[in-house]
């Protein structure tokens, strides 16, 4: 009778301990995950601050980067990827969406493929799809159609609890005909696309300029420049933003920062 007792309790012990563990696994998890944001480097540019942004996440930790396009200023540039790829260094993941000045015409999309071998494609985290569209195929600028949407569709109707896009010209973008605007149907479809299927986040690029809005449970955000802003405006640094996301609890957590480490924005991704 004693034995019993004895087996049962300690049934009961290991069982606790067992999901004590889990729990405390998935806490260390999901409070872990953290990554960066950053759009519009130019590297080639006088006012590139790519490396001060690989410093500044550097100081935090953070080792994995989310590059919404326009990495490099000259379309082709192999001297530019170098360089791009040189201050990103060997020791961080490093996830792209091209931008028009990455991939302009055959020639620029091969320099491309030189040294990101997928021009558009899906990477899961447990219980998050991120998906890396590409708004610049050549003879399909600005748009996403084709054998890319085809694909896009048959990854969207995966199951997963969070559903983030990044491409790099906006669907909604702050100035008109900048983004994938140009063909309204099109970019019409596209979002009802990403309504349907539970899209929670859409970042792009392109604009250089941050703004964040929600459309039918979507949030919709573009990105700062961190370059090629003396084209535009002569004092620049006020502009350069990135943004750091991190897994908690109870989703996804985002902070806009400038260069200097202050907050801009904030806001969260709760699929409950």
């Amino acid at each position: 009778m004693f034995l019993i007792k004895l087996i049962k309790t300690v049934k009961g012990f290991l069982l606790s301990a067992i999901i004590l563990l889990c729990l405390f696994s998935t806490f260390i998890h999901a409070e872990s995950e953290t990554f960066a944001i950053v759009s519009d480097s130019h590297i080639g540019s006088n006012d590139s601050v790519y490396e001060e942004f690989i410093q500044a996440i550097d100081k935090q930790n953070i080792d994995v980067i989310i590059h919404c396009g326009d990495a490099i200023h000259t379309p082709g540039s192999s001297k530019q990827w170098k360089r791009f790829i040189d201050i990103t260094g060997s020791n961080k993941t490093l996830h792209i969406t091209p931008g028009n000045h990455d991939i302009q015409g055959n020639k620029s999309l091969n320099e491309f493929l030189r040294y990101f071998p997928e021009l558009y494609y899906s990477h899961s985290d447990e219980d998050t799809l991120f998906i890396f569209l590409n708004s610049e195929l050549p003879g399909e600028e600005g748009m996403i159609t084709g054998k890319q949407l085809a694909w896009l569709k048959d990854e969207l109707q995966k199951t997963f609890r969070y559903k983030f896009v990044f491409v790099h010209r906006p669907l909604f973008p702050i100035f008109g005909l900048h983004g994938l605007d140009k063909h309204k149907q099109q970019r019409d479809e596209l979002h009802q696309l990403f309504a349907k299927q539970g899209v929670s986040l859409v970042v792009s690029g392109h604009d250089h300029l941050y703004n964040r809005r929600k459309m039918d449970g979507i949030t919709y955000i573009i990105a700062a420049a961190s370059g090629g802003q003396t084209r535009f405006l002569s004092d620049t640094r006020f502009y350069f933003r990135y943004i750091v996301g991190k897994r908690t609890q109870s989703g996804y957590y985002f902070t806009v920062k400038d260069m200097d480490g202050a907050t801009g924005d904030e806001f969260k991704i709760n699929n409950n």
